[in-house]
């Protein structure tokens, strides 16, 4: 947590749940230009600070039973019904090239749009919402390995949030 005040609920609350649905009744996010990213949700991967653009979070969860599938993806972790639907489950990690840890009931979902898709992301642990300072928002460099993967970088009191493009992590969504 930034500043340990908010807790994975207030993230919850920030996010909210009616433009959520407005986006996946359109269908695909149109994909936002850096100077439209203002806030995003951010989480942790192995003590690094990554986020998404808010508009691109649906909700997040802790950890749920998930169902088996068969597919040779290690990304790919299960399936998730959650209201009538049934969601694939992907961890991050392994999306961006870390290696795994074991899951734990406290173990966070993030779920969001990608494409015109829904998918569930798991993380380390949710931050906050953040905001972003106007213009803050700079291309990736090419030096780094997620580079194809990423909005941008934004430095932080906190640190620097690697802002990630969940249409490029989840291109086949």
């Amino acid at each position: 947590m930034l500043g340990n005040e908010h807790t994975q609920d207030d993230v919850i609350d920030a996010i909210g749940s009616d433009a959520k649905a407005d986006t996946l009744a359109e269908g695909a996010a149109p994909a936002p230009s850096l100077s439209d990213i203002d806030r995003a949700v951010a989480f942790r991967l192995a003590g690094q600070l990554y986020g998404l653009p808010i508009e691109r979070v649906d909700e997040i969860q802790q950890l749920a039973e998930l169902l088996p599938v068969p597919d040779d993806d290690p990304a790919l972790v299960g399936l998730i019904e959650l209201r009538g639907a049934v969601i694939p489950v992907l961890d991050l990690r392994t999306l961006v090239g870390l290696e795994g840890v074991p899951y734990t009931l406290e173990t966070p979902m993030v779920f969001c749009t990608a494409g015109s898709h829904r998918i569930c992301l798991i993380v380390d642990s949710v931050e906050d919402v953040v905001d972003l300072p106007p213009q803050s928002v700079q291309p990736p460099s090419g030096v780094y390995a997620l580079a194809d993967k990423m909005l941008g970088t934004v430095r932080l009191p906190q640190g620097v949030l690697m802002l990630l493009d969940v249409d490029r992590l989840v291109p086949a969504a």
